[in-house]
């Protein structure tokens, strides 16, 4: 059962993650003029990674419970990547966006990559999770 609400919250970090990164950003910046699509993800962040922190943190935990630390370990891994975009990042890429532009993008670049390999953490980590359900059946021990 433990295993099974990891999965649960993976599969929704990996939901809201991917539709806000290549469905929301994208189309925002494409009807609205930069600055303004630039002022409404400034408000979304702190929600977005602040809610990737706590689902795998969360997922990190259970699966740690359950034995797996293999797969904890790659979830805290992507704990760390949110946490260091919302304390770090976030606050900095604020600063240089009006300070320095051209440090702003490289920022922003780094950001996005961050950004993509704590989806492809949690991508990985799901697989993992399922694929060992599989080979016991669905009835793995927790």
């Amino acid at each position: 059962m433990v295993r099974r609400i990891a999965v649960a919250l993976i599969a929704f970090f990996l939901g809201y993650a991917t539709f806000f990164s290549f469905v929301v950003a994208p189309v925002l910046f494409s009807v609205l003029p930069k600055s303004e699509a630039g002022q409404v993800v400034a408000k979304i962040f702190p929600l977005y990674f602040g809610g990737g922190i706590s689902l795998l943190l969360a997922s990190a935990l259970l699966t740690y419970k359950s034995g797996l630390r293999k797969i904890a370990l790659l979830l805290g891994v992507g704990v760390l990547i949110f946490a260091l975009q919302e304390f770090a990042i976030l606050p900095l890429s604020e600063t240089l966006k009006v300070e320095n532009y051209e440090a702003f993008k490289t920022l922003h670049g780094i950001s996005m990559f961050l950004n993509l390999v704590g989806i492809l953490l949690a991508l990985v980590s799901l697989g993992w999770l399922l694929k060992i359900d599989n080979c016991n059946g669905g009835q793995g021990a927790d």
